[in-house]
C-alpha cells in the first residue's frame, strides 16, 4: 500500500502513461487526451474548466466573497478563535479547489459555522493538476491522494465533517470506505454519483436488450460507453469510467470484473471486503441530497442509493430498500439505515443547481 500510495502522490503527469498501439485503437479520444496532458497540461485543464463552466458544474461562482476573504489561492479558512469540528470539501468534475468559486464556498462555510476551520482538499497540487485529475486520475488513486492530504493537515487529525459536490462525493465516499481515519463524522453528499452512472448524461437508452435494429443515438452511445469503460486502460486513467455502472444484466459480469465502483460496493469478483463495512460504520451521519430534475446523473435516484431494476433497467428504478446493496448490506448502507444514520434531502432543479438558502439549511441542520 505504501509503495502504491507513494506512486499516486507523484504529479499527475508521472502517474499517467501513454497508450500502446492496441489501446490507441480502443480508446482514441482518451489516449489523445492523456498524451495532451503529458505534453500540454495547461491547455487540457483550460478546456476541461471551460466545459464545466458551460454545463454549470462550477460550484460557488455566484457567491459574493465575504469582507476580509482570505487571500486568493488559499484553500482553508477559519477565524483564529474558532473551535468546533472542521469541514472538508471535495469538488466535482471540471472544478478545482483553486477556483474562486470553491474558495468562496470554503469561506462561506466557515462564516456560516462561526469561524470553524474549513478547507477544500484537492487531488492535485495546483489548479491545472487538480482540474485534470478529476478526469485522468482514477478513483482509487484520487482517494489515496485525498487521504494523504487529510493526514498531512494537523487541523484534521481528530476527524472532520465533509461535503461533496457531484463526483467529489466519490472521493469522500471512497475515503470513508478505504480509510476513514481520521474519521468523517458527518457526510453531506450533494448530487453524488453514489449509485454510479448508468447512461450517457442527458441521453436515455430505449431498446438496448431487444433484438430491434432500429437506430437510436442513445443506444449507440450506451454501447460505446460500456465497451470503452470496461477495459484496464480506462479504469486506470479515467475517473468517470470507474463509476460507469451499465445496468443491463448482460453487462453485470463485465462491470464486476473491471469497475472500481464494483469493488467499493462489494459487488466485485473478489468477494466481500469486510473492512469497507467496518469503515462505513465509523461515520455518524450521512445526508444524501437529490436533485429532482438531475439530467447529469442517471438514474438520479442513485444519489440516494436507488438503482435500475436489472430485469427492466431503463423502465423501472428500484427504491433504495429494494436494491441488492441495501438488502444484502454489501457495504454497510442498511446497517446505517437501521441505526438512524441516513438522512435524505432534495431540491427542485438540475445537477448542482441548488439554492444557497437550501444549502445553508442543510449545513445548519446537520453540522450545528
Amino acid at each position: 500500500m505504501h509503495v502504491l500510495l507513494a506512486f499516486f502522490l507523484l504529479p499527475l503527469a508521472l502517474a499517467l502513461r501513454a497508450c500502446d498501439e492496441d489501446e490507441r485503437l480502443s480508446h482514441p479520444v482518451l489516449c489523445s487526451k492523456v498524451e495532451q496532458v503529458l505534453h500540454n497540461p495547461q491547455e487540457v485543464s483550460s478546456e476541461l474548466h471551460a466545459w464545466a463552466k458551460q454545463h454549470n458544474l462550477l460550484v460557488g461562482s455566484e457567491l459574493t466573497p465575504a469582507i476580509g476573504l482570505v487571500q486568493k489561492r488559499r484553500l482553508g479558512a477559519s477565524s483564529s478563535s474558532s473551535g468546533g469540528i472542521p469541514v472538508v470539501m471535495a469538488h466535482g468534475m471540471g472544478d478545482s479547489c483553486f477556483n474562486d468559486g470553491m474558495q468562496h464556498v470554503v469561506q462561506h462555510i466557515s462564516d456560516l459555522l462561526g469561524g470553524v476551520y474549513s478547507t477544500c482538499v484537492p487531488t492535485g497540487d495546483n489548479h491545472q493538476e487538480d482540474t485534470s485529475s478529476g478526469y485522468f486520475l482514477n478513483m482509487d488513486a484520487s482517494v489515496d491522494v485525498f487521504a494523504q492530504k487529510v493526514r498531512d493537515d494537523p487541523k484534521l487529525q481528530n476527524g472532520f465533517k465533509a461535503i461533496g459536490f457531484s463526483q467529489g462525493n466519490n472521493v469522500i465516499r471512497g475515503y470513508i470506505a478505504k480509510y476513514n481515519d481520521p474519521p468523517v463524522k458527518v457526510f453531506i453528499s450533494v448530487n453524488g454519483v453514489n449509485g454510479g452512472e448508468g447512461a450517457v448524461p442527458y441521453c436515455r437508452p430505449s431498446l438496448l436488450e431487444s433484438a430491434s435494429v432500429e437506430f437510436s443515438m442513445c443506444d449507440l452511445l450506451m454501447e460505446q460507453a460500456s465497451n470503452a469503460a470496461y477495459t484496464s486502460y480506462s479504469q486506470e486513467h479515467s475517473f468517470q469510467a470507474n463509476y460507469w455502472r451499465d445496468p443491463r444484466a448482460s453487462e453485470f459480469p463485465t462491470y464486476q470484473k473491471f469497475a472500481q465502483l464494483a469493488v467499493w460496493n462489494n459487488e466485485g469478483i473478489g468477494g466481500v471486503n469486510q473492512t469497507l463495512n467496518d469503515n462505513w460504520s465509523k461515520t455518524d451521519t450521512f445526508v444524501w441530497v437529490l436533485a429532482t430534475g438531475d439530467g447529469m446523473v442517471w438514474p438520479k435516484e442513485g444519489e440516494q442509493w436507488g438503482a435500475p431494476d436489472p430485469k427492466d433497467p431503463f423502465q423501472t428504478i428500484l427504491s433504495r430498500e429494494d436494491t441488492a446493496w441495501f438488502q444484502q448490506d454489501l457495504f454497510g448502507l442498511r446497517t446505517a439505515e437501521e441505526a438512524g444514520k441516513n438522512h435524505y434531502e432534495s431540491f427542485d432543479g438540475d445537477h448542482l443547481q441548488f439554492d444557497w438558502d437550501d444549502f445553508d439549511g442543510w449545513v445548519k441542520k446537520y453540522f450545528l
